[in-house]
């Protein structure tokens, strides 16, 4: 057993044994074993054998049986098969008696510590239509070999040469929103699939980029394909030490379709800029210049060449005040005020002949001043720590010049106009009554939403970056009209703590029936020069809770509610109990869809190893900030059984979901 069983008292759970085996460094064979339960004979386990070696082992994992009522009864059960100490297989049959049978593939390597993969085949031999929204009962489509590909390569070939590759395949555009039970993927537009190859430079990089949009919920055979794209960029080289810095960003691409004409695109970006001039130490400017010369090797009606020059001209004066107050016991705090003003001037072109696939092709005219003010309080502690408090951002842009007629339509990802099959060459434009003054943008961050720098015992560094986040915050993000009155858009998402007793985090994103306000383009991420289409009115909120109760209790939940429509699209119920001793734990949880339910559980035996399943990921995100340096999780992490590391995610996303 592991548990705490003092002298005399019967523990939670035990294995016992008729005989036993111990081959030192490598494991442990019992023979006529049970599985007792407060010495209540439950499971008879024949065989048993359990690795005590640090190395990895190849074998049977914990099957996994459930329910779903989409696709019934299923069950699962996996092999683990250790290849090298550097590579693993794990393959995962599974049938559900609704449905089909089918099975999982992932693979995962590290070729050194910089260099490494997994990636996930999903195989799925459908006997019977799945019971999900927008399947005809009546298809004949009925027994068919359906599956999905998706994973990442990076690899660090030297320490200036590095490729990325990653994948996301599947067998038919409605694989995910029939299969799936991540709401995120059945919203999908499309599958990206690349290849990514970045030399690093002594001024800069030369990459080699190719892409492929597998259309999903959006698209068709007319989709323009990334296929491929070379570029090269370096920035702020002043030439003999001077004052003055030179850039230069050219890339050319081929864009590929099944369907209709293909295109090839050449983009020249050479920039100039000058290092600050300060006046006075106040104020400081910054002028730059980018000329853009784009050549395309076909345009919108004919099959002939055409070419477009511009240029993009801005000057900025910044200025930064900064006050710091002490306080008592070392401690102090700092309060910053960086007020910046952007002139920016981009001449009109004419956009008639030119293909629209992405930023580069829709450079609009712009005679734009936009103002900003930024304003922080960071707190420093005694150990010389720093926290932010407070970090408020104001803007808005003014049109010195005319204003805007027209409008490029805002869609959403899924909606008719969106999914056309067919790639719109030029984007249907819609009047508008256009503005001088943009609304006024606010962003505000009240506490720090990063990590706390805390590491765990018999754990490395990297812990950082996986543990949860325990912090209280309150972030929104607003713009307010300022002809109109009220707020044109609001989101918040409010998150807080009481220490490892309980959180609440609530999120909210409203848009008001009208334009919406274009954020930032190819020039400046932050600034306002462009209204998109009126659309509808858009409200939603989620709510995330949970709470430890006695018992040994730990419950939580999660609500997607679409306030506009007056439904939810997903509802996620769950709860995780552990005993005293926390030798062993049991979860539960039930997710709620509008077509579909599933519930299901996982036991951990703490130093034997618990049942993972599709929840596992659910309940691990919702209640996992109160768990913080636990053991006898159904999971693995940070604080977790034994305090280990937890492996790389698998990825497992597509497909029916794992009971």
């Amino acid at each position: 057993t592991n548990c705490d069983a003092r002298k005399g008292e019967v523990p939670a759970w035990r294995l016992t044994f008729k005989d036993a085996d111990l081959m030192a460094g490598d494991r442990v064979y019992l023979k006529d074993a049970w599985l007792c339960v407060n010495d209540v004979p439950i499971v008879p386990i024949p065989t048993f054998s359990y690795p005590i070696a640090t190395a990895r082992k190849s074998g049977l994992l914990v099957p996994t049986p459930g329910y779903d009522n989409r696709f019934g009864w299923t069950y699962r059960q996996s092999f683990f098969w250790a290849i090298t100490p550097g590579q693993d297989l794990t393959v995962s049959p599974q049938y559900w008696n609704d449905l089909g049978y089918g099975s999982d593939f992932e693979y995962r390597y590290a070729l050194d510590r910089k260099s490494k993969g997994q990636w996930l085949l999903s195989v799925l031999k459908q006997e019977h239509l799945p019971l999900v929204e927008g399947v005809d009962p009546n298809s004949s489509d009925v027994k068919r070999t359906r599956g999905m590909i998706s994973g990442i390569h990076t690899q660090q070939v030297n320490p200036d040469l590095r490729v990325l590759a990653s994948a996301f395949l599947v067998s038919d555009p409605e694989y995910l929103s029939q299969l799936s039970n991540s709401g995120a993927q059945r919203a999908m537009p499309s599958g990206d699939s690349g290849l990514l190859i970045n030399q690093r430079l002594a001024n800069g990089n030369l990459y080699l980029l190719g892409q492929y949009l597998q259309p999903l919920n959006a698209g068709g055979k007319e989709t323009f394909q990334r296929v491929p794209e070379l570029g090269h960029g370096f920035a702020n080289y002043a030439p003999f030490g001077g004052p003055v810095l030179l850039g230069m960003d050219s890339r050319a691409a081929h864009f590929y379709r099944e369907e209709g004409f293909q295109i090839s695109r050449a983009d020249l970006l050479p920039s100039l800029s000058t290092e600050q001039w300060q006046i006075g130490h106040v104020v400081g400017f910054t002028p730059q210049i980018k000329l853009r010369e784009t050549y395309y090797t076909h345009s919108v009606a004919t099959s002939k060449s055409t070419h477009r020059e511009t240029l993009w001209a801005s000057l900025e004066a910044a200025s930064s005040l900064a006050r710091r107050f002490d306080r008592a016991g070392g401690r102090s705090v700092l309060h910053t005020i960086e007020p910046k003003v952007v002139y920016e001037y981009v001449p009109p072109t004419d956009q008639s002949k030119i293909v629209q696939i992405d930023d580069v092709d829709n450079l609009t005219k712009k005679n734009l001043v936009t103002y900003s003010l930024q304003s922080r309080l960071l707190g420093q502690n005694e150990k010389g720590m720093t926290r932010s408090w407070l970090d408020l951002t104001l803007a808005q842009s003014y049109r010195p010049g005319s204003v805007q007629t027209e409008a490029r339509q805002f869609v959403f990802p899924g909606s008719v106009q969106f999914g056309n099959a067919t790639q719109q060459v030029q984007p249907a434009m819609t009047a508008v009554a256009g503005k001088k003054f943009s609304d006024v943008w606010l962003r505000a961050v009240i506490g720090d939403p990063a990590l706390p720098p805390i590491i765990l015992p018999g754990q490395q560094q990297q812990t950082r970056s996986i543990l949860p986040t325990i912090n209280n915050t309150l972030t929104m993000d607003a713009f307010f009209d300022p002809y109109g009155g009220g707020l044109s858009q609001w989101n918040t998402d409010l998150r807080f703590q009481q220490e490892n007793n309980w959180y609440v985090e609530i999120g909210q994103r409203f848009t008001r029936a009208g334009t919406r306000v274009r954020r930032g383009d190819i020039w400046n991420p932050i600034s306002f020069n462009e209204v998109f289409t009126p659309t509808t009115e858009l409200n939603f909120t989620t709510l995330t809770a949970a709470t430890k109760l006695p018992f040994g209790w730990t419950v939580g939940a999660k609500l997607y509610y679409d306030i506009k429509n007056g439904q939810s699209p997903e509802l996620d119920v769950v709860g995780l109990y552990q005993n005293p001793c926390k030798c062993w734990s049991a979860g539960l949880y039930f997710l709620q869809f509008p077509d579909r339910q599933q519930y299901n559980f996982m036991i951990n035996l703490t130093g034997i190893g618990w049942t993972e399943n599709f929840g596992t990921a659910v309940l691990k995100s919702i209640l996992s900030p109160l768990l913080i340096g636990e053991r006898g999780l159904p999971w693995a992490a940070p604080g977790g059984p034994y305090g280990r590391l937890p492996p790389p995610a698998s990825g497992t996303t597509g497909g029916p979901a794992r009971p």
